[in-house]
């Protein structure tokens, strides 16, 4: 019980801290292209990714109902990691997790729909000037 209380304080935390302060790539727009994984998956799809004051936004994920998410990110061997975990009323729950190098980023999303099945996709991309 106590290692729950602690892990439950110790995570927010950490989201007040996202909300408050922001992170390490806060700040930042990337232009990405998310495909299926797999070896026979090549059409791959454009989004952007927005990090701003502690929340991301997938701008493909706006135009189907989720909102803002709170992220984490850290600092881990010369990179930045970060998580986020998109839900909207009557969406499937979307994780993104990825990282950050230099002007680089990549990363892999994973969809678990509600009726069980689980999709998985890759992305790369690049930060975008200005």
């Amino acid at each position: 019980m106590v290692k729950f209380l602690a892990g439950a304080v110790f995570a927010a935390v950490n989201l007040l801290y996202a909300s408050v302060f922001g992170g390490p790539i806060d700040g930042t727009s990337w232009d990405v292209h998310v495909k299926k994984d797999g070896f026979f998956h090549w059409a791959s799809r454009r989004d952007t990714l927005v990090f701003e004051e502690g929340r991301a936004v997938v701008a493909g994920a706006i135009a189907k109902g989720y909102g803002p998410a709170l992220y984490d990110a850290k600092r881990e061997d010369g990179a930045t990691a970060f998580t986020m975990r998109l839900r909207g009323p009557d969406q499937d729950p979307v994780v993104w997790t990825g990282r950050v190098e230099g002007k680089r980023i990549s990363g892999v999303v994973v969809v678990n729909g509600r009726d069980g099945r689980v999709l998985r996709y890759v992305f790369t991309g690049e930060r975008k000037d200005g």
